[in-house]
């Protein structure tokens, strides 16, 4: 059938085909011919549903390789000779690059060049996949997944991530953060059961719950444990560590390793260790205070107001409270009794054994309060 046409098309006409308007005023048959024309360019230039933008790139890259050049080489010297052929070149092929997915899918199909993405499936001949950039977490945690899958959205052009089944499976070591006050902080969480951030009275309440030592039995908080030498260790180390006035544990306090505790207390601030300090049983303040270094005891003594200090000496027994003040140096000794109300340094002198009173007579230092409760026993 002979397609050449003696009349060529006018630049207004292509014009109005492109806009849509040509058939108006015109006869009935040139008027259905022109709208058949317009709705084939309207369905060209109309975006693309997502069953049909699915696998998009793959299917331009297919179909660029395997048809569009070779048909745009082919078919230019011949195009390029009409009005219109000038025009639909600008235009069309801009739309034909936009929903060129629907050729291109069924061209990719049929040659092999991707196939369906069921399980075990893969991209054949070379096909790959598209994968979403990896951006660097803003919280400092490493997921434990490997990278989302992305495709192409329909609107806008930019990537939609599908994050994979295990991306926020809260169970995972690597989406656990790696330092102990922030193993502490999702210890207390997970022990409450919520994922967000607590109070500090919610956080000792938490630790204390019967709940934490199930929640400690997930092996990411393995190095909590090992780090306390114990399950049962664990609240109140965690409590140092984030700086709880109440301690969950209090009783068991004394049976963290003392180099622990003595990292751990002598970095709480004073008012939160008054606090923890205060509310320990006695027989626990005697064990913890017995077991710490010299250095850390002197540290933790002149470092509380005097208040606390005297409650503090004031309920330990005398075996503890002689320790304490014949190891210490002299001149914190000094520091302590000058420091401490009369009425407590009388209670405090009046229980301690001849031996340490006549060491303590001779400290230098001494206000002349302390030396004449010291002369008077």
């Amino acid at each position: 059938m002979n397609t050449r046409h003696s009349r060529r098309i006018s630049r207004k006409a292509a014009e109005q085909l492109l806009d849509g308007a040509a058939g108006r005023g015109q006869g009935t048959q040139a008027a259905v011919a022109a709208d058949q024309v317009v709705s084939v360019l309207a369905a060209a230039a109309a975006p693309g549903h997502d069953d049909e933008l699915a696998g998009e790139q793959m299917a331009v890259a297919a179909f660029e390789a395997n048809h569009l050049a070779s048909v745009a080489n082919f078919r230019r010297e011949q195009m390029i000779k009409s009005p219109l052929a000038k025009i639909l070149t600008v235009k069309v092929l801009a739309s034909v690059l936009a929903v060129g997915a629907s050729g291109g899918v069924a061209l990719a199909a049929s040659t092999g060049t991707f196939s369906s993405s069921g399980p075990g499936s893969g991209p054949a001949y070379g096909g790959s996949s598209v994968a979403a950039p990896v951006t660097p977490p803003a919280n400092g945690f490493i997921p434990s997944s490997p990278p989302a899958s992305a495709s192409p959205s329909a609107g806008n052009g930019q990537q939609q991530t599908q994050a994979s089944p295990s991306a926020s499976d809260s169970s995972s070591p690597a989406s656990i953060p790696q330092t102990a006050a922030g193993l502490c902080n999702a210890l207390a969480s997970d022990a409450a059961g919520t994922s967000g951030s607590l109070t500090k009275a919610a956080q000792s309440q938490a630790l204390a719950g019967g709940s934490v030592s199930k929640t400690l039995q997930s092996p990411e908080f393995s190095s909590l444990v090992s780090t306390a030498q114990s399950a049962v260790n664990v609240p109140d180390y965690c409590a140092l560590l984030l700086d709880l006035p109440q301690l969950p544990r209090p009783a068991q306090l004394a049976q963290l390793p003392v180099s622990l505790l003595s990292q751990l207390l002598t970095q709480v601030p004073t008012a939160t260790l008054a606090q923890q300090l205060t509310s320990l049983p006695s027989s626990t303040l005697s064990a913890l205070l017995a077991e710490l270094p010299v250095s850390t005891v002197a540290q933790i003594l002149t470092s509380l107001p005097s208040s606390v200090v005297s409650q503090i000496l004031t309920a330990l027994p005398t075996s503890t409270l002689s320790q304490i003040l014949t190891e210490l140096p002299n001149s914190v000794v000094s520091q302590i009794l000058n420091e401490l109300p009369t009425s407590v340094v009388s209670q405090l002198l009046g229980q301690l054994p001849n031996s340490v009173l006549s060491g303590l007579s001779g400290l230098p230092g001494l206000s002349n309060g302390v030396t004449s409760l010291l002369s008077g026993l």
